[in-house]
């Protein structure tokens, strides 16, 4: 059983009429923050227009970074005391992942979705991350901090260039560096999941020139095939820019990339 700990995301866009909405959740896990938000904006709509969908993605990234390289959660809370705020600290219990997610669902509920919406809100989690650590725990490679890159392990948010903001997902090293990054595309904004494949393709270009031929670049992404379709632009970005891609809705594809990875880190031949 694990004990864990986590906030409420709270923001209060205009001080004067000090109105208020929570608008996600972080929770600190042993392999790292599980930072989640709205998927949309509209629960925020009701008293902003000022605060969309980029805005909701760069706070989930400074506070994975944030939590991830500086911060303890308890020091995020003391921070984060203005427009955007943090809960007092809340602890729950799991044993797996299946208990976790059903606590995170039964705080999304709680605190997030709004009391009156016929269909739940559900709070978008980094689905592809979460799975994809998981399944490294399982196999007993996923590290707990960036110093177990040294000890072949996967590792989260790895740095590449502090001066510019990019940060490796994932990544092994076993003689050579394997980089993964992710690309959910069953998020039906097309403009943000352009950003997002943009952003990819930097991140990826910026280990090739960091490390050369020193680098496996991968890139898994989620769609199904009407999905992919609409977004084959977006998929193509990315993908001029890594070594290999596989799809997380596919058996076979995430076959092989397990295999990659769990060769790359010694444990099979």
């Amino acid at each position: 059983m694990i004990t864990y700990n986590y906030s409420i995301i709270r923001i209060t866009p205009n001080p004067v009429r000090s109105e208020s909405v929570n608008i996600g959740m972080v929770v600190v896990t042993p392999t790292g923050p599980d930072v989640r938000v709205l998927e949309s904006v509209n629960k925020i709509r009701a008293i902003s227009k000022e605060f969309g969908t980029n805005e909701l993605e760069r706070l989930k990234s400074k506070l994975e970074t944030l939590l991830s390289h500086r911060l303890t959660l308890a020091e995020a809370v003391n921070l984060f005391q203005g427009s955007i705020n943090l809960s007092e600290i809340g602890t729950f219990n799991a044993s797996n992942d299946f208990e976790y997610e059903e606590a995170v669902d039964k705080i999304n509920f709680t605190f997030i979705t709004p009391e009156k919406a016929k269909k739940k809100t559900v709070v978008s989690q980094k689905r592809i991350i979460t799975e994809l650590k998981s399944q490294f725990s399982r196999y007993g490679i996923m590290g707990k901090n960036i110093d177990d890159i040294y000890n072949h392990k996967v590792v989260q948010n790895y740095p590449l260039s502090h001066d510019q903001g990019l940060y490796a997902e994932l990544i092994l090293k076993n003689g050579i560096y394997h980089l993964t990054e992710t690309l959910d595309l069953r998020v039906a904004d097309i403009k943000q999941k352009t950003g997002e494949s943009a952003f990819k393709a930097i991140t990826m270009n910026a280990a090739r020139n960091l490390w050369n031929k020193e680098v496996n670049t991968i890139l898994v992404y989620a769609a199904d095939f009407s999905t992919e379709r609409v977004n084959s632009q977006q998929l193509a970005l990315a993908s001029s820019y890594s070594d290999k891609t596989f799809n997380l809705l596919s058996n076979e594809d995430m076959g092989h990339y397990f295999n990659h990875m769990l060769s790359a880190a010694g444990m099979i031949n």
